[in-house]
This record gives C-alpha cells, structure tokens and sequence, in this order.
C-alpha cells in the first residue's frame, strides 16, 4: 500500500482533528485508498513515504529534506498570505531568512496547491512559482447542511482570537459595530466563538466599555456540532476582514443558508461572489449597516441564503478536491516510478 506523511505543523494532535482542513485531506487520502502516517514535528516524519503531504509552506522545508535525501514527491498545499497587510504575514515582511525558506520550498516542491485562484495567479504571475495548481477549500455539504428550523435573531461570528488575526478579521470592529445594530434591534444578540487568545481580554474590555455585555457571549472552542447548529440558526454570518486567504468559515455559512457580512479582501469575493453583502471591514458604520440591513429584511436573508447553498453545491463539493487531489498525487507516483 502506497504510504503517505501527511505533515502539520501544529502544537497539539487534537488540532489536526478539530480544524476541519487538516481532517479533511487526511480523510481523503485514505478514501484514495493510501496508508496515512500523521508528522506535527521532526522527529515524527518517516523517512520511508511514497509522498510527503504538507500543510503551509513556512515548515515545509522539514518534510522536504527527507523526501529530496529519499528521492521521494512532495505535496505543499495551504494559503500563502501573499500580500497579507497584516505585519509579519506577507512573504515581503518576513526576514530574509524566512523568505528563503518559503521560497526554498515553493521552489522544491513537487506540486504547489493553492487553495484559492487569487493567490494562485498572483504567486504564478509575480513570483514564478513552479509546479503551481489550484484547488480550493471545499466541504461536504450533506454535513454543513441547511435546517427546517426557523433562524433567530443571532449574528454569529468565528474567529481564532489571537492578535494578528483579530486584526485581520476585524473583530473591534465588529464589536464596535453591535450598538449601532442595537439601535434598530434591540433584541439581536451575537455570539463570537473561537479559541481565546492573547487578544481575548482586551475583546472582554471592549465589550464591558461598551456596556453590551448582556448580548455578547464568548463561548470559546466549541464543536463541529455546535457550530453547524449555530451556522443554521443564526440569521446573519458575520466575518469582515482585510485579508483572507480563503474564508473557509465563510463557506461553512453559505452552506448552512446563512446571510454572510464579509469584505472585499483576498479570496473572499471568489468564495462568496453575489452571494453575500460585501463592506469595508475597517468601518464598524459599515458593517452595522450591513447587518441591519439584512436583520430588516427576511426575503433578502433568505434569497442570499438560497443563493450561497447553491454555490457551494456547485462550487466546492467535496469530490472536487479529492477528484483534483487524485489526479496530481497519481501524476506525482507515477513519475517517481
């Protein structure tokens, strides 16, 4: 049986089980039918792969040292962040040695998957990148699916509440946002979910400074169950950004049917095309505005709804991935026989 090092650079296991990429991939390679040994570090990457499955770029010079001493293919696929205007990001911003070593890998990889059209034109155009592919994030939408229940009046947002990336995902702003909604709906209530990071208490400062503690809850972590729960009953799915690489989260929503408050920043208007409302993710004003407006108006939410379910469906099933996954790591095994 064809083995395969499937390669995260992560802290804890229980992450490659809980972030619904890493689980994804891995539950593809082993429906292709391959042995999948799972490397968060060094010392755990086999030297005896058939193909090296990494995930980001940044670490991916590890995995790869093995594979070029093995002779062996090696699969990269993640966002880049490429022109990501978030400090320490961007490929530009990092320290030269940094950029050496993505650049070592882009340049050394077997096949490079970029999981969105953006970054994947960009980084072909600008950077040369060889070996280059696009496939994007995808997901089962028999699992993200729609509800016979009826919505409530809930703006829920998902957000990993760590500093750089409540910078990126405009979470003060969004924050900042909910009395300007509260003036029209006194009775919406939000809930903004997601590991609670070095930013969370100055959120919980922001929130009390405000005196909207009544109708913010932080539930942290929470389930895949939960969060297909709360993707199914809330009325409006709130992520404004100023960078995403993709917006998985984003399309978890549209596949429940929810009305989605985005912006127009990285990959988001491929995601979403006309399927959402579309602001400046700087500007809480605009961001309210947005949530009101579709908080007014239930035909708008459901339309909005129907039309995001539908692009999903047609966009970004899951057999598109594997279907594309299938084909490169069959050409890859093929060429190192």
């Amino acid at each position: 049986m064809t083995q395969v090092c499937f390669y995260a650079p992560v802290s804890d296991l229980r992450i490659i089980e809980r972030v619904e990429f890493y689980k994804q991939d891995i539950d593809i390679l082993r429906a292709l039918g391959y042995e999948v040994t799972i490397a968060t570090r060094w010392n755990h990457i086999p030297w005896n792969a058939d193909l090296y499955f990494v995930w980001w770029w940044t670490w991916a010079f590890l995995p790869l040292l093995k594979a070029r001493i093995r002779h062996r293919p090696v699969l990269i696929t993640g966002t880049f962040d490429y022109r990501c205007p978030v400090p320490g990001k961007d490929y530009y911003r990092r320290p030269w040695w940094q950029r050496y070593l993505l650049w070592y890998s882009l340049s050394h990889a077997s096949a490079n998957v970029f999981v969105s059209y953006t970054e994947y034109y960009a980084l072909k155009k600008e950077l040369q990148v060889p070996n280059a592919y696009f496939i994007p994030h995808v997901l089962d939408p028999n699992t993200y699916t729609l509800s016979l229940s009826q919505r409530e009046e809930l703006v829920l947002t998902i957000a990993w509440m760590q500093k750089s990336n409540v910078e990126r995902k405009c979470v003060s702003e969004v924050i900042q946002a909910i009395p300007l909604v509260l003036r029209q709906h006194p009775h919406a209530r939000f809930i903004i979910a997601g590991e609670q990071g070095d930013a969370y208490p100055s959120l919980c400062a922001l929130v009390e400074q405000l005196g909207i503690e009544d109708v913010v809850d932080f539930p942290g972590v929470i389930s895949k169950e939960r969060k297909i729960d709360l993707l199914q009953r809330c009325e409006v799915y709130l992520q404004p950004s100023i960078y995403e690489g993709f917006g998985l989260a984003i399309l978890e929503a549209m596949s429940c049917g929810a009305a989605v408050v985005s912006s127009p920043a990285g990959a988001v208007q491929e995601v979403v095309g006309d399927t959402g409302l579309l602001v400046d993710g700087r500007s809480p004003e605009a961001i309210a505005a947005a949530v009101n407006q579709l908080l007014d108006d239930a035909a708008l939410r459901e339309r909005l709804g129907q039309k995001a379910r539908q692009r999903v469906e047609q966009l970004f099933s899951l057999e598109r991935r594997k279907d594309a996954l299938r084909h490169i790591i069959d050409t890859l095994l093929r060429h190192r026989a």
